[in-house]
């Protein structure tokens, strides 16, 4: 039941669907002996320091989002959103949060808060303009709300620290407001852009290169309400009075672009779809855009946490990726390799199950000079950790580490590397360069160590996807010098499915008996559909889907077994031809029985003769997408 207090902004978020009491128990504080946690969260590498309740932030129906604030004096401040409410929070001691103020504003499920020199300002999909907050004497225990901007409602608020503009995303704009903020207590609308809906944005100011001045938005939307060609459309808002789209992309098994933050070299725009996970099953698959040339935006990989929740806000900081991952709460990747986020921490907020629905963690911010990391959540308020970061001395050491200058082989350069190093010790949070007996100090066994691999060469290597959608694996350099993809140091063509291999039946995947990875998020539709009288009543219902093919020899002649099921995978559609890519033999929509499958998988037995070619393709009901296993056996 939606509480009354709540305004709907959209009828069809399934926010509303999936919406859950609060949690009406006690909170934690670290620094209290008498508090004890009343639910055992499951966690790895992240350390709670406190738990404020919706109870705590003034009794407010839910929870939505959160950002930081740092007073001149280095205090650190919390702002979380409620239903009704902005609270402000103290957590300089993070084990002893203190509620400075909680200003009301208008009902929603949707609140969203951003900061701009010592003023907050918050937005709602219930109406209400910008509400502006002057926290100038917030070590004082004093918050001001001043004169509100406006009067209709809002999605979200991002702001360009660097040019001092604020840009109001979606309600009833539906695309981009631009305020100017020279006046910071009185935001001034100085124009719009409207030509798509915007549903959340990053603005920044561009200080060097080929852009150096331009103010550059990244904007996660599309038509019709953000449904229609949902996507990333980079605007150029330099000129307030005519912004131009520079470049945009849209995706395979797109849903519903929500959310998406720059790498801090801004090369890279990390984006979360919010409903792909939904809507197609599979895990949480987080896209990775290179943004590096602004005109021509590319989809170059995806990662994930391993579970199925809605991948929801992200934000990077310090070579780390921060993710609010609903269900499945707070996630944490090490983006060192930054088309290969590896994930080292988590604390999960919803501890019944990591589904893909709309509860638990909403939002996360990383940016405290403490390294203090605070998340909001839908049904229980506010959290406020400590990420412990691996001890990288503690970590195996990488391939060709002796080659410490790059040249390719173990000798003098790597020697007078040691030497320009002699006597650096890790300190927990780095591992010195010369560091190469794995001692995490560079002395005189990192030179007995060199002299002992004195002339042994030695090349980084990792899988590259060509431009014929083939996979080699090579240096970095050689894949770029032929216009390959590189996935990665020590990433291998066996566990690397390259975006375009399988996506049509002349350049399918090399199928085996036993199991076969595969993902149609980035696939595209292929042509012709499949003939589904062969399998009518099974619901295959192909409805032009993206789709993978597998290209598979018969081993013997006999009865083979093709399956799709697998427990995290997505309603399927599969279909067999014999001999060439014309041939269709039989398909299956959803397959019958099977344990540990998905609700709806695909299968089907078919008589194979040795030596004979089969082609197996893939796709899903009514077009979903995800990622899955085929099984021949």
């Amino acid at each position: 039941m939606i509480p009354a207090s709540i305004i709907i902004g959209h009828s069809d978020d399934p926010k509303i669907r999936d919406l859950q009491p609060s949690y009406k128990g006690k909170g934690y504080k670290a620094s209290d002996p008498s508090t004890s946690l009343a639910i055992g969260f499951d966690s790895e590498n992240v350390q709670l320091l406190s738990w404020l309740t919706l109870g705590d932030l003034g009794g407010a129906d839910s929870g939505n989002d959160c950002w930081g604030y740092v007073s001149p004096s280095g205090r650190e401040y919390a702002l979380i959103g409620t239903s009704d409410a902005t609270a402000f929070v103290e957590v300089t001691n993070p084990g002893d949060p203190q509620v400075i103020s909680i200003k009301s504003g208008p009902n929603s499920l949707w609140r969203d808060i951003k900061t701009y020199q010592h003023y907050a300002y918050a937005v709602s999909e219930g109406g209400g303009g910008i509400q502006v907050f002057d926290m100038e004497n917030i070590d004082n225990g004093i918050v001001t709300q001043l004169e509100s901007a406006g009067t209709s409602n809002t999605h979200n608020v991002a702001i360009d620290t660097t040019s001092g503009f604020l840009y109001r995303t979606g309600g009833v704009g539906s695309g981009l407001m631009f305020y100017d903020l020279s006046n910071p207590e009185e935001p001034t609308y100085v124009g719009g852009w409207d030509e798509k809906y915007v549903h959340d944005a990053q603005i920044v100011t561009y200080t060097e290169g080929p852009y150096a001045g331009k103010q550059i938005a990244f904007c996660c939307g599309g038509f019709n309400g953000g449904w229609s060609e949902t996507g990333l459309t980079i605007l150029d808002v330099t000129n307030k009075s005519n912004p131009t789209i520079l470049g945009e992309v849209q995706y395979s098994g797109s849903a519903y672009s929500h959310q998406g933050w720059l790498s801090e070299d801004r090369k890279y725009f990390y984006h979360n779809d919010e409903l792909d996970e939904q809507n197609g099953g599979g895990q949480t698959n987080t896209r990775i855009f290179d943004v590096e040339v602004l005109e021509n935006p590319t989809f170059v990989g995806s990662f994930s946490s391993g579970t199925s929740a809605v991948d929801h806000n992200l934000y990077t900081h310090n070579g780390k990726i921060y993710e609010a991952n609903y269900r499945s709460g707070l996630r944490v990747f090490d983006a060192s390799d930054p088309l290969n986020p590896t994930p080292f921490a988590y604390f999960d907020t919803y501890e019944e199950n990591d589904n893909a629905s709309f509860n638990g963690l909403w939002s996360c911010y990383p940016y405290f000079p403490s390294g203090t990391v605070i998340g909001s959540d839908l049904e229980k308020g506010l959290f406020v950790w400590t990420v412990q970061i691996p001890n990288p001395c503690e970590q195996a050491l990488p391939q060709c580490s002796d080659d410490i200058d790059g040249d390719g082989a173990v000798g003098v350069g790597d020697v007078l590397a040691v030497i320009d190093n002699w006597g650096a010790c890790g300190d927990g949070t780095f591992r010195p360069t010369g560091d190469v007996d794995d001692n995490c100090c560079v002395n005189v066994g990192d030179v007995l160590y060199l002299i002992s691999n004195w002339g042994q060469e030695c090349v980084i290597s990792g899988s590259c996807c060509l431009p014929d959608f083939t996979c080699k694996e090579t240096s970095q350099s050689s894949c770029e010098q032929v216009g390959g993809m590189y996935m990665g140091d020590n990433s291998t063509c066996e566990t690397t499915n390259c975006p375009g291999q399988g996506d049509e039946c002349k350049i399918a995947i090399t199928a085996s008996l036993g199991t076969n990875s595969y993902e149609t998020n980035t696939a595209t539709p292929s042509s012709p559909e499949p003939d589904e009288s062969q399998c009518e009543g099974t619901y295959l219902d192909w409805d032009n889907s993206s789709d993978i093919w597998f290209e598979w020899q018969a081993e013997y002649t006999g009865n083979a077994y093709f399956t799709t099921c697998e427990s995290s995978s997505f309603d399927t559609s599969m279909v067999l031809y014999e001999g060439d890519c014309g041939n269709q033999v039989t398909c299956n929509g959803d397959g019958q029985g099977g344990n540990d499958c998905q609700s709806y998988y695909s299968s089907f037995e078919y008589n194979v003769t040795e030596g004979e070619t089969y082609y197996i393709r893939i796709g899903g009901w009514q077009g979903t997408t995800g990622s899955g296993i085929l099984t021949i056996e």
